[in-house]
């Protein structure tokens, strides 16, 4: 019975240990949750808040990571997914960060960065063609920025070989005007494209989808950190499956022990009462005809060998009795003779 509380008490304090560890793994998925959160909430509001709380977050992550995996030292397993997740992490940050400064570089609204040099260089060209009244190449110049709106909405280089051939007609027919309408017009033009093919420089570099660029690399990176922290959720959840396990089968084999060990301790216990008590009966029954000591040792129990012993005690007292009674006997019929013989002298 004894083993049998040690054993609950120690795989229930390592069950509890366990599980432990699982409610701050849980934790630590939440975290990652609200990491992969602020991440998306930045590239689809472009606001610099949600950087900072990212930057926060993953710190803080890591160091809930470094706790968990210092309570768990002792799983060698376990340690190999913790470093895992201790190198991609770090890696994912960098990327995420990466990604942020091409996109501050790009601008964050279009105002700034790349995009508000182009809008400027696209409003000067504009509005040079306009005050030119040359409404040929006003309508060129739209269908430019169509397929330059088309390229900034769909990220399909195919609109950006179209802008390059609508750039050269563009560029053809300026080249067909007079000098002074030329060196107004060229310069501007030139600013238009420049600006346009480094802002699709930017978007190549960043990536036209989700699996291409910095957000290729920042989403497969993603996706690592990710499957190493389910890894080490399932693998925590199996260590704890198994210790389950452990605990009922060493609860029903302690248990079956237990009972094989009680159940014989029963039989031989009914067997020795048996025994006792036979010999008391033949005892008693011995002790109308003779006197026989019985023997302490095969009583069993220590009341019964007690028993015993004032028994034989009792025998031994009968025994005095018995012999002093003979002798007071045999002394009484000597002084009977004595005094019949005076008599008769």
């Amino acid at each position: 019975m004894l083993l049998l509380v040690g054993s609950q008490i120690y795989y229930t304090q390592k069950l509890v240990d366990l599980n432990e560890k699982n409610k701050s793994l849980l934790r630590l998925g939440q975290d990652f949750l609200q990491l992969r959160r602020y991440e998306k909430d930045f590239l689809l509001r472009l606001d610099r808040t949600y950087v900072d709380k990212f930057n926060q977050q993953a710190d803080q992550f890591l160091t809930k990571l470094v706790a968990i995996q210092t309570a768990d030292e002792q799983s060698a397993a376990n340690q190999a997914i913790f470093t895992q997740l201790q190198t991609s992490l770090p890696l994912y940050q960098q990327q995420f960060n990466t990604l942020v400064e091409m996109r501050v570089a790009m601008g964050l609204d279009e105002n700034n960065g790349y995009q508000g040099a182009f809008r400027e260089a696209t409003h000067a060209l504009e509005a040079e063609i306009d005050q030119a009244n040359l409404h040929y190449m006003h309508q060129l110049l739209l269908q430019i920025r169509r397929a330059e709106k088309d390229f900034l909405l769909r990220k399909d280089m195919g609109y950006v070989d179209k802008e390059l051939n609508l750039y050269s007609s563009l560029r053809q027919r300026i080249e067909t005007q007079p000098a002074t309408m030329y060196a107004q017009l060229m310069p501007l033009l030139t600013r238009y494209q420049q600006q346009f093919m480094q802002l699709v420089d930017a978007y190549r570099h960043i990536g036209l989808d989700h699996n291409s660029g910095l957000q290729g690399r920042f989403r497969n990176q993603a996706h690592l950190v990710e499957q190493n922290f389910n890894s080490l959720d399932q693998q925590l959840q199996q260590q704890v499956d198994e210790a389950q396990q452990r605990v009922e089968m060493t609860s029903i084999m302690i248990m079956l022990s237990t009972s094989v060990v009680l159940l014989v301790l029963l039989v031989r216990s009914f067997l020795t009462l048996q025994r006792a008590f036979s010999n008391f009966v033949m005892f008693f029954y011995r002790c109308k005809r003779e006197y026989q000591h019985m023997d302490e040792k095969n009583m069993g129990f220590s009341e019964f060998k007690y028993l015993a012993t004032i028994a034989n005690e009792m025998i031994d007292s009968r025994r005095q009795m018995e012999r002093e009674l003979r002798s007071a006997q045999d002394e009484i019929s000597r002084l009977k003779q004595e005094h019949r013989a005076t008599m008769i002298s």
